[in-house]
């Protein structure tokens, strides 16, 4: 049974010139948190697991709470044990029974105390302070200086906030990728278009996690380039060590040309580029750039590289030559050598 014949690759082969340049399709665009749901802004409420601490004034001795003892070391006010908001959201109140304080504010609390107990305390005032939050904490983790879990102020913290409080990242923001998980959801986008455009360092809400994640962008680059003379390890994968590069950049991240054998005519970028008819498809693309041409270097100095693009640059005709005659060279000089020996 034979084989089914194997259909070529179509492909689309772009030369780079004056009219294709300002028609390239620009680099992916960074995913951005436009799309992250949010809550109505509920900052400074009370949530469960939050410490309360109460002081209760009364208008003088003799009432509910003060006594009339003249050595009161308290005056006119008394501080109850400090409490914290169990799993059913209420804290319990001597005299006030149990009141339901999730998702309101201390100020709104104390009013709702005051009303329970003024039937028979005198002329009371209730102050509630939140001692110590536990509830909606935000957790910052991965490559940032020191990982940390701090509870979301009344005034609110932004992204760049909140990644400044565990220490700064590891990397540079180019390389820096920020996961937002909030409700179930979960957007990312690097940290270099945070800084770049204020409208993506959001608030953040209660509960978020933010973790980053050091991720660099990369292009492959093969065949006579440069690199392949180093006295080290040959590393073809190398990082961008930008937010963009151009070809001309990663030409020379990749050691430049080789004199001897490289082909300037014939320096080819590699990558999936979005179907120009408006397709979702992605289509194999090859863009050539003739560096004899002196407006070669101009244009590759405007080529915007992409994510994973591979740069190839082909050996010139004359280095195939001289592969081919190093291989047959030293056949025919030891058939030479071989014949005089019979002579």
């Amino acid at each position: 049974m034979s084989a089914s014949p194997v259909s070529p690759l179509s492909y689309r082969l772009v030369t780079v010139n004056s009219i294709s340049l300002p028609a390239l399709e620009a680099p992916p665009a960074e995913s951005t948190f436009d799309l992250m749901p949010t809550r109505a802004v509920t900052r400074g409420t009370i949530g469960v697991g939050d410490d309360l601490g109460i002081t209760i004034f009364e208008a003088g001795p003799g009432g509910l709470f003060i006594t009339d003892h003249p050595e009161n070391p308290s005056g006119n006010s008394i501080t109850l044990p400090s409490q914290q908001v169990d799993e059913t959201g209420t804290i319990t109140i001597p005299y006030g029974g149990s009141i339901s304080v999730v998702g309101r504010t201390p100020t709104a609390v104390g009013r709702m105390i005051q009303q329970r107990i003024s039937a028979r305390a005198l002329e009371p005032q209730v102050v509630v302070t939140i001692l110590n939050r536990r509830a909606g904490m935000i957790n910052v983790v991965g490559d940032v200086g020191g990982a940390t879990r701090f509870p979301l102020d009344p005034g609110g913290e932004t992204l760049l906030g909140a990644i400044s409080r565990a220490g700064g990242p590891r990397f540079p923001d180019y390389e820096t990728v920020v996961t937002l998980h909030r409700h179930g959801h979960i957007e990312k986008t690097k940290l270099s278009t945070i800084v770049e455009r204020p409208e993506q360092n959001i608030s953040l809400e209660a509960g978020d996690t933010l973790y980053l994640e050091h991720k660099a962008d990369f292009f492959l680059a093969l065949g006579a380039t440069g690199q392949a003379t180093s006295l080290g390890p040959i590393d073809r994968r190398i990082a961008f060590g930008d937010a963009r590069i151009t070809l001309a950049d990663a030409l020379a991240k990749a050691g430049g040309l080789e004199d001897d054998r490289a082909n300037a005519r014939a320096c080819f970028v590699y990558r999936l580029e979005h179907s120009r008819d408006g397709q979702k498809a992605l289509v194999p693309t090859i863009y050539l750039t003739d560096l004899r041409d002196p407006a070669g270097y101009f244009y590759a100095s405007q080529f915007p590289m992409h994510p994973e693009d591979v740069v190839f640059v082909s050996n010139a005709p004359v280095t195939d030559l001289a592969k081919f005659l190093s291989l047959v060279l030293p056949v025919a000089y030891s058939a030479s050598g071989f014949n005089s020996g019979f002579k």
